[in-house]
């Protein structure tokens, strides 16, 4: 496709992702053929780089947009530099400051050399890197409350990038992107905001994009109705709300009903599998998974946050 069209369908991307008020194709146009284009460093910390791959499996693949509109001075995944080489990217990189700097996985603290990175921690490089970042973007829910690196069993002591910070005095904003893996057009909404605005976007308690994370899985559910009217399914399979089978939906802030991108259309609850709260602090949740089958157990929790 020509430069125009290209243009076109991120553009078309971009009022999906909620940004359609924000930027007129005119300013996209701009956008692409400025010659400041911010500069975005990525680590990786402890995590199994889904939250790259889902990036990479976008509607529009994420290099493609990202590469003109940015200057990708690292990225393990995508980068062609290897080795020393590498390396030599990401010293230069903190040494001239200005940048967007993402973190992807958790940070394990108490086995700092679960993850290194040429001759150094990962933690170090965050710590230097982070001082020296415009903003910091914690990539998926690994990055933004720890996840599935903080499960029972797990010896690395992970905390979320936004406590590590905060625990060695590093001011830098920072804004959570959870999910897992974190959606693309959360990213990408992240991302042309900041470009657009020189700052980040209005951020919920949890340092969550509200535009995002305003409404629960619940409040947009396809089976809303079924559960006003107490259908609720007693297996995987049955019509209804799929609350008494431990969907997570109540308490989990997300736009999974909401969007209509690929990767939203056959999400857990439309598959007709509860909702597992993958967007959630507090996910994995040590019982996934309780069924409700008694409805003075139901009454008796009006809010469900009590619940869980």
């Amino acid at each position: 496709m020509n430069r125009r069209e290209f243009l076109k369908k991120v553009y078309d991307f971009l009022v999906m992702s909620y940004l359609g008020s924000l930027i007129t194709f005119e300013e996209l146009d701009a956008l692409e053929k400025s010659i400041n284009k911010p500069t975005i460093v990525w680590l990786h910390a402890q995590s199994c780089d889904g939250c790259s791959t889902s990036l990479l499996e976008g509607e529009i693949p994420f290099e493609d947009i990202l590469f003109k509109f940015a200057n990708i001075a690292f990225h393990p995944t995508i980068m062609a530099a290897t080795g020393e080489e590498a390396l030599k990217q990401l010293i230069e990189a903190k040494d001239v400051g200005d940048f967007i700097l993402v973190v992807e996985g958790g940070i394990p603290v108490a086995m700092p050399h679960a993850c290194i990175f040429g001759d150094r921690f990962i933690t170090d490089w965050i710590i230097d890197l982070a001082k020296k970042a415009d903003v910091v973007i914690a990539a998926g829910t690994c990055s933004s409350f720890t996840g599935i690196c903080a499960m029972d069993g797990m010896y690395t002591g992970d905390v979320s990038l936004k406590r590590f910070l905060r625990d060695n005095n590093i001011e830098t904003p920072v804004v959570n992107l959870p999910t897992c893996p974190m959606k693309p057009h959360h990213f990408l909404y992240v991302f042309f905001y900041f470009l657009k605005t020189k700052k980040l976007p209005p951020l919920d308690k949890e340092n969550r994009p509200k535009e995002i994370f305003g409404e629960t899985v619940h409040d947009r559910c396809i089976y809303y109705h079924d559960y006003q009217e107490k259908i609720f399914a007693k297996k995987i399979g049955d019509r209804g709300c799929l609350f008494k089978l431990g969907c997570q939906g109540p308490v989990t802030y997300n736009d999974c009903e909401k969007s209509s991108f690929r990767y939203d259309k056959y999400n857990c609850i439309k598959s007709g599998h509860p909702c597992i709260g993958c967007g959630s602090e507090n996910f994995p949740r040590k019982i996934m998974f309780k069924r409700y089958d008694d409805e003075r157990e139901i009454k008796k929790y009006k809010d469900f946050k009590r619940i869980l």
